[in-house]
């Protein structure tokens, strides 16, 4: 498997350019970096950037500093769930397995 390699910063101005911010609904989710079962249900981590009572991003303005995903890096990475309105209209976009697990908690 070869490494794709790209200029990031291009990737970020045309990620904003497709994909505006206020299409986000600040649900959080794309912030979880890791997701497991216990015995007590779905352990969820989130990234050390998000604010779980805002829903939002402490460093926003500043998150590629972090190195956070663009939008466009998410995608092609399957990190959002499939109700994102990034992702509901890409017909074979798939979810993290996670993703399962969270709408049967709500339910």
């Amino acid at each position: 498997m070869k490494t794709l390699r790209y200029n990031r910063d291009k990737v970020i101005k045309t990620s904003k350019e497709m994909f505006p911010p206020e299409k986000c609904e600040r649900c959080g989710r794309c912030c979880i970096i890791h997701a497991y079962k216990t015995e007590d249900g779905l352990k969820l981590i989130y990234c050390e950037h998000f604010d779980p009572e805002t829903k939002l991003c402490k460093v926003y303005e500043d998150r590629y500093k972090y190195n956070c995903l663009t939008i466009l890096e998410a995608i092609l990475a399957h990190v959002f769930p499939k109700d994102c309105p990034f992702v509901r209209n890409i017909e074979n976009y798939e979810e993290p397995n996670f993703y399962k697990y969270l709408r049967e908690k709500e339910e």
